[in-house]
């Protein structure tokens, strides 16, 4: 019988004294580690104040949420603000060692809403090929720690933050491959202009509402009705910018109800109001704006 691989950690932590106050992002933690033992478990109602993200490179282990027990395999990551109801351990009975993985641990007044974007588009767990921007960028932070190349508590806020611009990247980046989700889009893209609701899209679909919602958060993130919104906005956007009709003309020919409520959801995502931001478009000389 071989003998168990015992466990390993190369984890760097970073306390720096210089630094702006209240930075937008700190960077705690970076790490390596190879488990092959059942005492490996972490509970986080407890611990203090950060957000973590671990992704494994072989092996599994397994994370306990509200949403059930997952086991967390070649590929996958979490993503988990503490502290917090989940814990994460290695099961030596169910699951496969020694578990590998990197992690990462950081805080700061900038990170919960990135955090809560990627639990909205994904959930606290994550799928990600070995190749993929945000885990070349988590690997290549490991790297530079453990070579000693994070000298200061800036250098250390760029990476940590590239790492999370890149993960967000991933929540929407998804390959698409449900043909519902297609047609659903497709119908949506063709027939924006008219008083469309999820109920009609799901019926010239032949599916549910419920299940259309669900297709659709699965393979792009986002809600069928809020992708209809953002087609909408995009065909408003050209006719600000290509044409000199009205507000009431431009909200009628991109399907919203009325004029007062076009330029309230304009406002909502552009922050600004569509009169202004075809002043804006035409003075900066746009050509376009991708919503």
């Amino acid at each position: 019988m071989c003998r168990k691989d015992r466990d390993i950690c190369d984890d760097y932590g970073f306390c720096f004294m210089d630094h702006v106050e209240e930075p937008a992002i700190v960077l705690d933690a970076v790490g390596w580690q190879r488990r092959n033992d059942g005492g490996y478990y972490w509970k986080n109602q407890n611990r203090p104040e950060c957000f973590l993200f671990q992704y494994t490179l072989s092996g599994s282990g397994t994370l306990e949420t509200e949403d059930g027990i997952f086991t967390v395999k070649k590929g996958e990551g979490f993503f988990l603000r503490m502290p917090g109801e989940e814990s994460y351990y290695f099961d030596e009975e169910k699951n496969q060692g020694p578990w590998e993985f990197v992690y990462l641990m950081f805080r700061g007044r900038s990170v919960s809403a990135y955090y809560e974007y990627v639990l909205g588009h994904v959930g606290k767990m994550i799928a990600l090929a070995s190749h993929h921007p945000a885990v070349k960028q988590l690997m290549g932070l490991y790297f530079q720690a453990k070579k000693g190349l994070i000298q200061n508590a800036f250098m250390a806020e760029k990476e940590a933050f590239g790492f999370l611009c890149a993960l967000c990247d991933a929540s929407i980046a998804k390959e698409c491959h449900s043909s519902l989700m297609d047609r659903a889009k497709a119908y949506m893209e063709q027939n924006f202009d008219q008083p469309i609701t999820l109920l009609k899209a799901a019926e010239e679909l032949g599916v549910s509402q419920s299940h259309l919602s669900r297709e659709f958060m699965k393979y792009t993130g986002e809600h069928p009705i809020r992708y209809l919104t953002k087609v909408r906005l995009e065909y408003a956007i050209k006719l600000l910018h290509s044409t000199d009709m009205r507000l009431e003309e431009v909200s009628v020919c991109c399907g919203f109800s009325d004029g007062n409520y076009f330029s309230k959801v304009f406002k909502k995502y552009m922050k600004v109001s569509p009169g202004e931001f075809r002043k804006q478009m035409r003075a900066q000389g746009y050509v376009s704006v991708k919503v």
